[in-house]
């Protein structure tokens, strides 16, 4: 048990030290997060900032052993501080700093440590868009109609959640947008929903990946069955009885009898009856 726990936790720490990599180096990505979503967070308890630096809660943990009525929030700090080396470390408080003057340079009369509490959570924001982009709900979304689902059913829970009337004519929910995702004040399945459409191209080398192992797997297993038809085909089942009762069940090899041929001028000798 204390093996799986490891490796899961491993795993975990490694899908982190992934979204951080990717999101240190990332130049794609138009993120803009807001004071009133950093506020949200906290109030939530979703973004940690009893520690420096602060971090998002990452619930990276089994969690077989914990009660249900648990309401404990796990608490620690975030697996990709224990591994970051000293690159990606100064790659982080360089986007940090960079943050700070641009939120300096806009808003003269901030509280220096609120701005510097806004630094660190629109890159630690930043970076949890890219760790959810690998494990976010959107990953079981082969395409477009997937996604379009999720968003009508994850509306349709908000309605009975919020005890709004139920619609049965199988249309979208009521108040849902086509394009919004209920409950998303801090815009981050907005954010998922882009990055899940800019990994439309690698999804779909993926799938074709799979699909031509997948190929190779199914030939492979024709064969094994071909092979086993004609090795049922080269044996009998023979069945022994006695006074009706079973006695043993024998495989024999079943074997073929060719008609005796007569080499040409030889003429067969009677028996002489």
């Amino acid at each position: 048990m204390q093996n799986i726990e490891a490796q899961d936790e491993n795993n975990a720490d490694m899908e982190l030290l992934q979204g951080l990599e990717e999101a240190l180096h990332c130049t794609t990505c138009q993120i803009a997060a807001t004071q009133a979503s950093m506020a949200d967070d906290i109030h939530k308890g979703a973004y940690i900032t009893s520690h420096y630096p602060p971090f998002f809660l990452n619930n990276n943990t089994r969690d077989d052993n914990i009660s249900p009525l648990n309401t404990t929030s796990p608490t620690g700090e975030p697996s990709f501080w224990k591994h970051m080396s000293v690159s990606q470390r100064e790659r982080y408080y360089e986007l940090v700093e960079q943050a700070l003057n641009h939120i300096l340079d806009q808003t003269k009369d901030i509280d220096p440590e609120v701005a510097i509490l806004f630094a660190h959570y629109q890159i630690d924001f930043h970076i949890r868009q890219h760790y959810l982009s690998h494990r976010g709900v959107l990953t079981f979304c082969r395409n477009a109609d997937d996604m379009q689902q999720l968003r009508h059913w994850q509306w349709k829970m908000h309605d009975i959640d919020h005890r709004r009337p139920i619609n049965l004519d199988n249309v979208w929910p009521h108040g849902c947008k086509h394009t919004a995702w209920p409950d998303d004040k801090n815009l981050e399945m907005m954010h998922q929903t882009l990055m899940w459409k800019r990994a439309w191209p690698a999804r779909r080398k993926r799938v074709a990946e799979v699909r031509a192992r997948w190929a190779i797997i199914m030939e492979e297993r024709r064969k094994q069955r071909e092979l086993l038809l004609l090795k049922k085909r080269a044996t009998i089942t023979v069945r022994l009885y006695c006074r009706g009762e079973l006695m043993d069940v024998r495989e024999l090899k079943r074997t073929t009898h060719s008609e005796p041929t007569l080499r040409p001028g030889r003429i067969l000798k009677s028996s002489g009856f």
